[in-house]
């Protein structure tokens, strides 16, 4: 789920795999290895950028982050204003419209009122039949997770729907069931899956995780077999393996390692571009969230 790649690799709807930073309770932690120092860094140097220079998606996901590690709702005002602004323009796919959802509820906002758009009737027009939200494994994940932080409730549609979609060990992108699995992907289904109340004890979670494991090389995971480890990548299996109450250390110890004296966090040991979204998807593993929950604020 890695939005934040190098140009030459840009080839699939980047914006809505990598800075997905997902909604859920700031109180459920769960990983004993988890690092509210280095998440909180990791939300303050966010909170830096301004709101007024950030695309929709962006800005929902640093809402998200800070939230998490502890910013008032009251203290998003201006970003969801910002948000309800672009917003419009922006969820044009259900991952994008998931994600509006998203930053409206970190924010204690209404996403069925904000700046007169209903979110989620946008979202559930953009389901292409029952359970089916948008076109690949992000549309779907995303709409799932958002429901449930906005509902508190996924539609079993999407969980059959969904759990159909499986690819071996796990999911790819395209969701269909002929093509290879892909890391992103099968990360972001598992805690869709466990949004929706799907058991982490259950054979197509316990299959994907195990192929999640194996797929580890250099300390972390990438989108790209024979790549370095990304920031995007380990941060979305260390939150599938946060969701099913597991403790994440070796892909939480990647992303302590890519953290910078400011905060940020580099895509990769190697490269820093895109230290937004790195950033902002590593804010909730960090935080030791358990992402499927839906978000409780306090």
């Amino acid at each position: 789920m890695s939005p934040v790649l190098p140009a030459r690799r840009r080839g699939i709807p980047l914006g809505l795999i990598a800075g997905v930073a997902l909604v859920a309770a700031p109180a459920a932690l769960g990983a004993s290895s988890a690092d509210r120092a280095a998440a909180t860094r990791a939300a303050a140097w966010l909170a830096g950028e301004p709101p007024s220079t950030m695309p929709a998606g962006q800005q929902a996901d640093v809402m998200v982050a800070m939230r998490l590690t502890g910013t008032p709702a009251p203290a998003l005002r201006a970003r969801m204003r910002a948000l309800a602004a672009a917003g419009p323009a922006y969820a044009d796919t259900a991952g994008a419209t998931a994600k509006v959802v998203l930053g409206a509820v970190a924010a204690g906002g209404n996403p069925s009122a904000l700046g007169g758009v209903d979110y989620l009737a946008r979202l559930s027009a953009q389901s292409t039949r029952a359970g089916r939200y948008g076109r690949n494994a992000f549309d779907q994940g995303l709409a799932m997770i958002a429901l449930r932080a906005a509902t508190g409730k996924v539609p079993a549609a999407a969980v059959t729907t969904l759990l159909g979609a499986k690819s071996g060990p796990g999911w790819n992108l395209d969701l269909n069931a002929t093509g290879a699995p892909g890391v992103d992907s099968t990360a972001l289904a598992v805690v869709a899956l466990r949004a929706g109340g799907q058991s982490c004890a259950s054979a197509p979670i316990r299959e994907a995780r195990a192929w999640l494991a194996a797929q580890r090389a250099n300390g972390g995971w990438t989108a790209y077999p024979g790549s370095p480890p990304s920031a995007n990548s380990t941060a979305l299996v260390a939150r599938a393996d946060i969701a099913c109450g597991a403790p994440a250390r070796g892909a939480l110890d990647l992303l302590r390692s890519l953290q910078q004296r400011s905060g940020a966090i580099r895509f990769t040991r190697a490269q820093p571009e895109s230290r937004l979204l790195a950033t902002s998807e590593s804010v909730a593993p960090l935080a030791g969230v358990s992402l499927a929950r839906g978000l409780r604020p306090g």
